[in-house]
């Protein structure tokens, strides 16, 4: 019986990777890419959210806040004007500006959101985004949107290079 609880608090602790080469120190540091191979929506959706940036998000209490967009302003039912955050490059050294968010928005159109939350996440047919300047765009609704800021804090904002080179939906995965 003793050595049954040996055996088993030994085969516990190498699960829990404490095992000799744990604890001397040689477990390997992983380098290079992150490459994701599980094509799962759960799980493309969650990686998602914490990778790309997004024009605003939600805070622990519900309050939108911004993040790539430094304030917005209904102009009236169906007209939202975003400022961009000026200064902000992509990994590979790229400037955010208006013009990604307008290849973001096309992408969103053209293949609803990324992940699957539902279509009443998609912005109805008709919706556009006009460039006012570099660092300001606008969203022209068909109608009134009260989910307009919440869409918009789920639209992922990658650069040209990610859409060059991955893109989104089966065909780039």
């Amino acid at each position: 019986m003793q050595k049954f609880r040996v055996v088993s608090i030994a085969l516990v602790l190498c699960t829990l990777g404490w095992c000799a080469g744990a604890l001397a120190g040689d477990v390997s540091v992983p380098k290079g890419e992150l490459r994701i191979v599980d094509k799962s929506p759960h799980n493309w959706a969650t990686i998602t959210l914490n990778i790309f940036e997004h024009l605003m998000s939600l805070d622990h209490e519900g309050n939108l806040v911004p993040r790539l967009a430094t304030r917005w302003q209904w102009l009236d039912d169906r007209t939202l004007e975003v400022a961009l955050r000026q200064g902000v490059r992509f990994h590979n050294g790229e400037v955010f500006d208006a013009e990604i968010v307008r290849l973001n928005w096309d992408e969103q159109r053209r293949v609803g959101q990324p992940f699957r939350t539902g279509t009443f996440m998609n912005f109805k047919p008709g919706s556009r985004l006009q460039i006012i300047d570099a660092h300001t765009v606008r969203f022209v609704f068909p109608e009134p949107d009260g989910g307009a800021l919440v869409k918009l804090s789920l639209m992922h904002m990658g650069n040209r290079q990610f859409y060059r080179e991955l893109g989104w939906g089966e065909k780039h995965w």
